[in-house]
């Protein structure tokens, strides 16, 4: 019984301190890409706050839209960087999970 309960322990403390990975799928004014067009690649990944970071950032430029995937240990992060942009894209961010954890939780 004791193993058990340090099991189900064990489990919830892993997950409780383990990084969430959330998507931002954004569409934006050509003059956010005027503005993204004059900054380096290191500039664009300073914006992201500690305890963050990007894991990729895709651009349909045909449409204005695409999706940025960030870790985050706290989804105010991910927020606070989606709101430096508000004023020329909208955005959506959505909790996402790997084959794996979606696995783990559709079996439960």
């Amino acid at each position: 019984m004791n193993k058990y309960i340090f099991l189900v322990l064990s489990c919830f403390l892993c997950n409780a301190t383990q990084a969430a990975v959330y998507m931002i799928d954004f569409e934006c004014d050509q003059e956010a890409y005027e503005v993204f067009a004059t900054m380096s690649l290191a500039e664009l990944d300073g914006q992201f706050l500690d305890g963050s970071r990007k894991l990729a950032r895709y651009h349909d430029l045909t449409t204005g839209s695409g999706i940025v995937l960030v870790e985050a240990d706290d989804p105010v992060l991910v927020i606070e960087f989606a709101n430096g942009w508000s004023e020329l894209c909208e955005s959506k961010i959505t909790p996402v999970v790997e084959d794996a954890e979606a696995l783990a939780i559709l079996t439960r």
